[in-house]
């Protein structure tokens, strides 16, 4: 054999080989592909049962003083004293400052003067009237005398000139004494009158006069400035020096005795809240501590905005811990309480204006739907979707898609 053909026949097997090898390769990768890998995701879950809470419901609201006064200017001047300073504690009627009075002084010496005078004229007119008056009495009742003899005179002589048997001029002589003693009598009467008109005018006088002097004492009065209420000066509106304005404000009482907590409530609310029972509150600024409030006052009407009513808690006071400005929290308990099923707010998953939980079965996880009847502070309770017994994811559902493979934890096992 030559070469030739050994050369030949050498490469005709190196092809078929190649082949085989090429035939073998490919039939592994066909019959040997890698089986997928199944992924579970990690969850906390937690078995829903059926629970009964107190009806609670939990409202945000701020502190304000109960009582709270604003001190003004009765007058107008210049503000020369001043007894308090911010912080003092007062007393309803104390003195706190002074305007200059020097000309309420001078008018109030004036007015008395003019009272002295008028009460002097009185007593001079009532003087009068008395030393008069026996003198008048005598010569009115003289004048009454004459008056009717006059009277009786002329009738007399009028019948017996209607007679014919006196001559006409008797009776006009007759008739002009009767006339003079009218008018003597009228004169009597009109002195009388007189002193009595003159002390009425006295009366008249003094009591103006009275009148006049105790509006000047009013004014003067009113240059002292004094606490509304009884509290604590909370805010000083002018210092020494300053001139002051009619209805000026002076300063501002805040009386902390005891102070309100006002909160917003909803109409289905309203029902549990009456006058003068007592609800619990709390005041972050000051600690978990709870304090119990009294419902001091629940509105009739609600807010046009929010619709929403207003409610008055009364809180005592006692260490003047509780300041205006302070926030509150108030937990205001049902008459009824609720039932369902109770998890964490971390559970649910809103989307698309439903709120849905996982629920895990067989190793999987599925969307279930519910209804919430209340929230909590950091709980939800749910009223429908659930059944006790059902198990639902707590943590890691932010993971999930509906059906997909989970490992669960129970949450009771969470740090064995």
């Amino acid at each position: 054999m030559n070469k030739r053909s050994m050369s030949t026949i050498a490469a005709s097997l190196m092809l078929t080989v190649g082949l085989v090898l090429a035939g073998c390769t490919n039939q592994k990768e066909k019959g040997e592909e890698a089986p997928p890998v199944s992924v579970s995701v990690p969850v906390t879950v937690l078995t829903a049962k059926q629970e009964s809470l107190p009806n609670e419901h939990s409202y945000m609201g701020s502190i304000t003083a109960e009582n709270a006064g604003t001190v003004v200017a009765q007058t107008t001047g210049t503000l020369t004293k001043l007894y308090v300073k911010k912080g003092d504690t007062v007393k309803k009627g104390q003195l706190i400052a002074e305007i200059d009075s020097t000309r309420q002084q001078l008018d109030v010496g004036e007015q008395e003067s003019k009272l002295a005078s008028a009460i002097a004229r009185l007593e001079q007119a009532k003087a009068s009237q008395a030393a008069d008056t026996e003198e008048v009495s005598s010569t009115k009742t003289l004048a009454k005398q004459s008056l009717d003899n006059a009277k009786e005179s002329y009738d007399r002589i009028k019948v017996l000139v209607e007679a014919g048997a006196l001559p006409a001029a008797q009776l006009n002589a007759a008739e002009d004494e009767w006339l003079r003693a009218q008018s003597s009598y009228r004169t009597s009467t009109q002195s009388d009158a007189k002193d009595l008109a003159g002390i009425k005018v006295s009366s008249a006088d003094v009591e103006a006069a009275k009148i006049a002097l105790a509006k000047a004492k009013r004014a003067l009065a009113d240059t002292k400035i004094t606490a509304s209420m009884d509290g604590v000066i909370d805010q000083l509106a002018l210092s020494v020096g300053d001139l002051v304005a009619n209805q000026n404000t002076v300063a501002e009482i805040v009386s902390l005795d005891h102070v309100l907590v006002t909160i917003q409530v909803a109409e289905d609310s309203l029902s549990s809240l009456k006058k003068g029972e007592h609800v619990q509150v709390t005041i972050p600024a000051l600690g978990a501590k709870k304090t119990e409030g009294e419902v001091a006052f629940v509105g009739l009407s609600a807010a046009r905005e929010t619709k929403l009513f207003p409610v008055e808690i009364r809180l005592t006071n006692r260490e003047l811990a509780f300041r205006p400005g302070m926030r509150a929290d108030v937990t205001i308990l049902g008459s009824q309480e609720q039932k369902g099923i109770l998890l964490p707010n971390e559970a649910l998953v809103e989307q698309d204006g439903q709120t849905y939980v996982y629920v895990v079965k067989m190793d999987r996880a599925y969307k279930q739907e519910v209804e919430k009847v209340d929230s909590l502070t950091d709980a939800v309770i749910i009223s429908k979707g659930l059944a006790p017994g059902d198990v639902v994811v707590i943590e890691g559902q932010s993971e999930l898609q509906d059906g997909a493979q989970v490992s669960s934890t129970h949450y009771a096992e969470k740090g064995e």
